[in-house]
């Protein structure tokens, strides 16, 4: 009996990081930001894609960005691909930013330089 209630304890505890990394609670769904962009690397990898890029602040510093999207699975079917993004690229990241005011985006549209519109997150 014992050794089953600390083989559920340890499963639950195991498991309960997983509960809380989905959703979007971190993110201040009520408030939009738009930036322009460098790319500076393009992860497109499970659990989620990262986008990390160069935006510079309402002072002209270059400010480093991390901005994350769903997964690849997804994204695939909204016209993504490994080849989407590179460095260097110039693009418009549109998204909601991280409620502690750090330079982290959740990703709800992505602009290419050729004007091209990408989905990145499915809005409820």
């Amino acid at each position: 009996m014992l050794r089953a209630f600390f083989a559920a304890v340890i499963t639950l505890a195991i498991c309960a990081p997983m509960f809380v990394h989905h959703g979007a609670s971190a993110y201040d769904r009520g408030a939009t930001v738009t930036l322009k962009a460098t790319i500076t690397e393009f992860k497109y990898a499970n659990p989620h894609v990262q986008i990390f890029f160069d935006a510079k602040d309402d002072k002209g510093n270059v400010q480093h960005w991390n901005c994350e999207t769903i997964n690849p699975a997804m994204l695939s079917k909204q016209g993504w691909s490994k080849n989407t993004l590179k460095p260097g690229d110039q693009v418009t990241i549109i998204g909601h930013p991280s409620r502690t005011g750090s330079p982290i985006i959740l990703l709800e549209k992505l602009v290419l330089a050729d004007g091209r519109e990408l989905a990145g997150i499915l809005l409820d």
